[in-house]
Parts: C-alpha cells; structure tokens; sequence
C-alpha cells in the first residue's frame, strides 16, 4: 500500500511540474511583454535552481559533465514577425492557388487516363488498363474510381488467368 501511496504522489507531483511548464510556455508565447518578461525571469531562475540541484547530485557522484544552458534572444522577434506577416499571407495564397492549379490539371490528366484504362478493359488488354489506372493514381492518389477500377481488372484478369 506504501507503494501506491508513493506512485501517486510522484504521480502527482510531475503533473504539478507539467502545469509549471505549460503555464511558463503560454507566458512565453503570450503577446503582452509584461508577461513574457516575468515568464523569462521566472524560467531562469527555475534553470538556474535545476542547474544548481544538478551541480549538487554531480559533485555527490563526483562527475565532471556540464550543463549546457541555451539561452533564447527573444530581442527584435516581434518586429520581424509583423513586418513578415503580409509577406508570408502573399506567399501562402500563391501557394495555395498554384496548388488548386495543379490540381485540376492532375485532376484532368487521371481522368484521360482512366477513360484509357476504361478503353483498354473493353478490349481486354488487363495489362494495360491496369498500366492507366495506376498512371492515374500516381496523379491523382484520392481517386477512389482508380482504385476500384484496378482492382477489378486485378479480380478479372487473375480469374481469366486460372489463379
């Protein structure tokens, strides 16, 4: 029963220890400089405290690593971001219209290419038609009629072969 005891309450103190964290990250991320400042000034000195326990366990087992402290230089970021922002909106919507773009167009291609796949199933070239199909899926992979028309030249040719 001790033992329970002690899971949960290990338990419960890293849960403590992730709500620290997340709450020290929001403060970070937090637009308001005033907050961001105290989140900064806070983190320190909860790195400079797990920097001094380490240092303390390190010199118990007599290690000589060191612990690398990255400091994060948060000055001019907001500037760069805003001067970015309509920068990056323009590059998105470009971006977002040369894909619709090219979609159609692979849209268009793997429909050509299952009306071939459809022609030379009527003819009954199996090879073939499956050869288009999965032209056209290599264009377009959510066409769910490519699929299904594969398969079915799979399910007739391998009966039409006697497997």
């Amino acid at each position: 029963m001790l033992r329970d005891q002690d899971t949960e309450a290990d338990f419960q103190r890293f849960l403590r220890r992730v709500d620290d964290v997340t709450n020290l990250l929001q403060g970070l991320k937090s637009p308001d400089s005033a907050v961001q400042e105290k989140a900064i000034a806070e983190t320190e000195k909860r790195l400079r405290e797990q920097g001094a326990s380490r240092e303390e366990e390190e010199e118990e087992e007599e290690s000589r690593t060191t612990v690398n402290r990255t400091l994060i230089n948060t000055s001019g970021t907001p500037r760069v971001q805003a001067a970015d922002a309509d920068g990056f909106l323009a590059a998105l919507e470009k971006d977002a219209k040369e894909r619709a773009q090219r979609r159609r167009r692979n849209e268009q291609l793997a429909n050509a290419l299952k009306e071939q796949g459809n022609e030379a199933f009527r003819a009954g070239d199996f090879a073939l038609a499956i050869q288009r199909y999965s032209e056209g899926l290599e264009k377009l992979r959510d066409k769910q009629e490519l699929y299904t028309n594969r398969a079915q030249v799979s399910a007739r040719a391998g009966a039409n072969s006697g497997w």
